[in-house]
């Protein structure tokens, strides 16, 4: 399950960091600001890690480390990051999105049936929209939502330029949108000079209760 993201510079440094994943690291998000993951990561599990941190293409597929931490009681904490680089000024920043991981074979299949679902709701509303007309419709909040939790689902990095593509509207009315969701708490703000999009941790339990309760339905 998706606990939270981090945003670190790229000497991994942490910038930001959600609330819920410096709970689950047990610290407070004031003492992780400022202190390198390479500190709290498992001494077993640096090595991996940084090959593959170092490995990362700016703006270019991201990876997925499984590995553990040390909690501030002393505890070893096993958890996922889907890591990605984005290019800026200072070498640019690594975004992670950190999950709990479950050894429930049936639980790890949510996550993917959830994926599955998001990409099922969008490809029938770009059916909709090319046979019907997208004129008809005005649902791009419910799009924006999906196509950034797809995007985190399969490691890529949602922005508001190709949510402006797939939508065929301005970046200016995108941005209007964002704000609104923001509002609402569904979506994290967006850092100067850096087009990348995530969901609040309220955002993403949110969205995957709306599609729990679509997989609920009885299939004919």
């Amino acid at each position: 399950m998706v606990i939270g993201h981090s945003i670190s510079n790229a000497d991994g440094v942490i910038q930001v960091i959600d609330a819920p994943v410096a709970t689950m690291l047990q610290r407070d998000r004031d003492q992780l600001i400022g202190m390198s993951y390479m500190s709290i990561t498992h001494p077993d599990d640096l090595a991996v890690n940084l090959t593959k941190v170092a490995a990362l293409q700016s703006n270019g597929q991201s990876a997925k480390i499984r590995k553990r931490y040390i909690g501030g009681t002393g505890n070893v904490i096993l958890m996922e990051v889907q890591v990605s680089r984005l290019a800026g000024c200072d070498g640019g920043y690594l975004v992670g999105t950190l999950s709990t991981i479950d050894d429930t074979d049936d639980l790890e299949m949510a996550p993917y049936r959830m994926w599955r679902r998001a990409r099922e709701f969008l490809d029938v509303m770009r059916a909709r929209d090319s046979i019907l007309g997208a004129d008809l419709f005005a649902d791009h909040a419910w799009t924006i939502l999906l196509l950034t939790y797809v995007a985190e689902a399969e490691g890529r990095i949602a922005s508001t330029a190709t949510i402006a593509e797939h939508l065929a509207l301005s970046p200016t009315t995108i941005a209007r949108w964002l704000r609104v969701l923001q509002s609402k708490a569904l979506f994290e703000p967006v850092l100067p000079d850096i087009d990348a999009l995530q969901l609040t941790q309220s955002g993403m339990k949110k969205v995957e209760q709306l599609l729990e309760q679509r997989l609920a339905l009885p299939v004919a």
